[in-house]
């Protein structure tokens, strides 16, 4: 017989098992956090729940504001997370003050390796740089640029997306190394347009992943609309564009 994957009972496999989720929402503290592109512990609270069991041992190798480990520690699993921005170290540090069994390397995602013994993790949940989309205004609701950070190995700060990833799929390759065979990547994306052009980055994920043995399992709708409050009419009256309202939680398994 099969271990079971999770300690959801019945009704709350079945409240999680729908493929969009609109429920999802940022505290007011979470909102005054000041990160660029944090997820709220709702998501990674229900991520966590899904994928492990008490115990299991948690890895977020771009931590940003420390959203998973603050997850981890109240659900009772181990946490450990990699995040290159000093502030945003501070940050996670600072919401994780009175957490168990959690631990923040201030570190590249290329030093993976030498900080997570391989096939140790027994799930991943992250949400890598959108290519270099915060150094873009945004169009939809007019918010000014808010970067990751200025440092040359941050991933968010290649110009070329073709570049960008092949890095990514490198950086990959070292965190599929840490998670055991048979376990689960989430990663939290968004598909991306630069004027004309239209990036599906969900799609190019895929293709960037599987050569580290993460195969895609599956996919699930994360419907933010409710927290733009001041969009635009994109295009009119010219060119109809879509405003983009939704990320993608990818489920990749390690084969």
């Amino acid at each position: 017989m099969t271990d079971r994957p999770n300690d959801l009972d019945g009704k709350t496999w079945l409240q999680h098992s729908f493929s969009i989720w609109r429920d999802l929402d940022k505290t007011a503290d979470e909102r005054k956090l000041g990160h660029p592109a944090m997820f709220p512990t709702a998501l990674t609270d229900r991520l966590i729940a899904i994928f492990t069991k008490k115990g299991d041992t948690v890895l977020d190798p771009f931590l940003g504001s420390g959203s998973t480990l603050v997850s981890a520690a109240k659900l009772g699993r181990k946490g450990i997370g990699v995040e290159l921005s000093a502030p945003f170290v501070k940050l996670a540090a600072s919401r994780l003050k009175n957490a168990k069994d959690c631990t923040v390397h201030r570190a590249s995602i290329f030093d993976l390796g030498k900080l997570v013994p391989s096939g140790s993790v027994d799930f991943v949940v992250t949400s890598p740089p959108y290519w270099d989309i915060l150094n873009q205004r945004r169009t939809a609701d007019g918010k000014d640029i808010r970067t990751y950070s200025a440092s040359k190995n941050d991933l968010g700060n290649i110009e070329s997306y073709e570049t960008f990833l092949t890095e990514l799929g490198k950086a990959f390759k070292i965190v599929a190394a840490t998670l055991k065979t048979g376990k689960y990547c989430a990663v939290v994306v968004m598909d991306i347009r630069k004027k004309s052009t239209f990036y599906p980055f969900h799609m190019d994920l895929c293709q960037a992943l599987s050569p580290c043995g993460l195969v895609l399992d599956d996919i699930i709708i994360w419907d933010r609309q409710k927290e733009y409050n001041n969009m635009r009419p994109l295009g009119y009256p010219y060119v109809f564009r879509v405003n983009k309202v939704h990320e993608f939680v990818m489920i990749f398994k390690k084969v």
